[in-house]
């Protein structure tokens, strides 16, 4: 697992931490395109070709995209949060994770908790104005659900509206929040 800890989240940070994502299955899957792809256009059959660079697309652009977006969302408004004095920025096979350290105001956490899923949101929507055929909004719209209870930004949601005004203290492990007394 790699990860950093920083007061701010800036461009190589961001890089170092996104660029990799799930890298081992990237490869086999670019792989396993590459081949398919070579073998279509030898046995000339095109349609198989489109088929894979469209499934290509849906998983770059489409689901490590999302996820990609999600997470900065989280990480930009945690890092401009008063009290937040540094940000770990984890990466894992198939995870990527923000923990933040410090305090923050409840509706700084709710906000936090909010952009994530809803940069998402926002852009799914204007991918499904601008090309509903291509259905990548499918994969930015499905974020929506993070803000349900059964997820951690439905909870954090939740647990910081309802102490809005009040300074939380990060927990240094997890990123949970629990008020200052």
């Amino acid at each position: 697992m790699w990860s950093a800890t920083v007061p701010r989240l800036g461009l190589r940070t961001a890089l170092s931490w996104l660029a990799p994502a799930a890298w081992p299955v990237q490869a086999a899957l670019a792989i396993a395109a590459a081949a398919t792809v070579l073998l279509a256009y030898a046995t000339e059959q095109p349609t198989i070709a489109i088929a894979v660079l469209l499934l290509m697309a849906h998983d770059v652009l489409g689901l490590w995209g999302s996820f990609a977006i999600h997470e900065l969302g989280h990480a930009l408004v945690l890092g401009r949060a008063s009290g937040v004095s540094a940000i770990t920025v984890e990466r894992g096979l198939l995870r990527l994770s923000v923990t933040p350290h410090g305090s923050i105001l409840g509706r700084d956490a709710c906000l936090a908790a909010a952009v994530g899923p809803g940069c998402c949101v926002a852009i799914g929507l204007l991918l499904w104005a601008c090309a509903p055929d291509s259905m990548l909004h499918v994969w930015y719209l499905a974020h929506a659900v993070f803000l349900t209870p059964l997820f951690n930004d439905g909870r954090a949601l939740i647990r910081s509206s309802r102490r809005w005004n009040t300074r939380l203290q990060l927990s240094a492990s997890s990123g949970a929040m629990a008020p200052l007394d």
